[in-house]
């Protein structure tokens, strides 16, 4: 079954930011992101139809994670396209299968779910639908059928569209290295949500009220564009204006204690943390870092408490994991506790071991894992935050922002290694034996 695409003529679209360097762009591995709402979609799908009525004969792929996702969304927007230049035909009836163009060129629709033949198969264009929900190894294996071999055009092109995802994405990676280039799309920059003189239409006013009601990870991707968190977070609440503050000075009767996660090849992380007079938690300070020995590591979280302009005599005590007490480190077989009880200065030779403080860490996960999620507080409920972070510790902000549900068991935190010292739960670890500290009021301190 064919339907022909209708010529209905009208303006042209107009196109604003990255939207509009989209239409002349000619780099072979390109993504427009942005927050939802931003049109990127459609200007993706209009360079993709301009660069096929552009190139006789072209073979073209649109692609998503799931083909039954398309039908809703990318392959009705290029509909809209088609309709309104006119010149294609649609294969496959309401499931599009194809779009024959007039000159010639083709572009086939197919998920990498069900991807038949077109994987084998060459083309000069792709288009990737929603291009974060791929891994890196579906995208570089479109880019390995998207080489110029296909030979019509000297400019062959992959072209996606995306949502942010969590700040450790493959796309951020790729981009970094200079594989990949990435626009950033704005809503000022869509005519549907706003005029030319910046003011809001009336779809605008609609649209951003929405945007404006979302809270936590879903406002910062959704609104604000910024890649963080990660898919089936944990810690939903978690909302970096709520739950990170400026440094400021500790008040002399507020407790501190540390907490101690262990690591060599994957990072150890410390943290400093206080207690206000209300029973807020705050970590202060953060010291996360691999393959370091213990007596780098020992003045390092001292130079810390020293940072925080906290004597190291008000760090009572450092709530450390179990390992500390049993794994012995060294040829003669101390414990890594009794190797940060002796650590000494390497330039200096004084003591600088801080293992006398270490006690036992609570280790059960899914209590520590709902202990932190309780403190966080519920907005919608009108629950106050009971813990904050210092924005300084960068790395424990970040890994909060990734932890997600554990398949096996919901309630608790997936457990996540590091590789190469990148990534990994460390931190959290650390903040969870932290926190626990002080559950129901009681800790290392009574």
């Amino acid at each position: 079954m064919a339907r022909r695409g209708l010529l209905s003529g009208g303006p042209a679209p107009t196109f604003r930011g990255a939207a509009l360097t989209l239409q002349t762009a000619y780099e072979p591995e390109l993504i427009i992101s942005g927050p939802w709402e931003t049109g990127k979609t459609f200007s993706a799908l209009w360079r993709l139809d301009e660069r096929l009525r552009d190139t006789p004969k072209a073979s073209a792929l649109m692609i998503r994670k799931k083909r039954v996702d398309m039908d809703a969304s990318c392959i009705q927007t290029y509909k809209k396209i088609i309709e309104r230049r006119g010149g294609v035909t649609i294969y496959g009836g309401e499931t599009a299968r194809w779009f024959d163009y007039s000159n010639g060129a083709r572009l086939w629709m197919v998920g990498l779910d069900n991807p038949g033949k077109a994987l084998s198969a060459e083309f000069d264009y792709i288009y990737v639908n929603q291009a974060e929900e791929l891994e890196l190894a579906d995208w570089e294996t479109l880019t390995g059928r998207c080489t110029g071999r296909a030979g019509n055009t000297d400019t062959p092109q992959i072209i996606g569209d995306c949502n942010p995802g969590p700040e450790d994405h493959w796309i951020l990676k790729r981009t970094a290295a200079g594989s990949l280039t990435l626009l950033k799309s704005y809503h000022r920059d869509n005519p549907r949500l706003y005029n030319e003189d910046g003011t809001l239409t009336p779809e605008g006013e609609r649209s951003m009220n929405v945007l404006n009601a979302l809270t936590g990870i879903r406002r910062k991707r959704g609104r604000d564009g910024e890649w963080v968190g990660a898919e089936g977070l944990f810690f939903e609440e978690w909302d970096e204006e709520l739950h990170t503050c400026e440094p400021f000075d500790i008040p002399g009767d507020w407790p501190v204690w540390g907490a101690f996660d262990e690591g060599f090849t994957h990072p150890l992380a410390f943290g400093l943390l206080t207690e206000d007079n209300d029973g807020t938690i705050y970590l202060i300070g953060e010291h996360v870092r691999h393959g370091w020995l213990p007596p780098a590591h020992c003045k390092a979280i001292r130079r810390l408490a020293e940072r925080c302009e906290v004597s190291w005599d008000r760090v009572k005590k450092i709530a450390a994991g179990h390992d500390v007490f049993q794994v012995r480190g060294d040829k003669e077989g101390k414990t890594r506790q009794q190797q940060y009880i002796e650590a000494v200065d390497p330039e200096t030779d004084e003591p600088i071991g801080i293992g006398k403080k270490f006690v036992k860490a609570t280790l059960d996960r899914r209590t520590g894992a709902q202990e932190l999620l309780s403190r966080l507080g519920n907005r919608e409920a009108g629950i106050k935050p009971r813990l904050k972070i210092f924005n300084i510790c960068k790395r424990t902000i970040a890994t909060i922002t990734r932890m997600v549900h554990d398949p096996s068991d919901p309630e608790d935190v997936l457990k996540v290694d590091a590789v190469n010292g990148e990534g990994g739960d460390d931190p959290y670890d650390m903040l969870r034996y932290g926190v626990m500290v002080k559950k129901g009021g009681k800790g290392v301190f009574v």
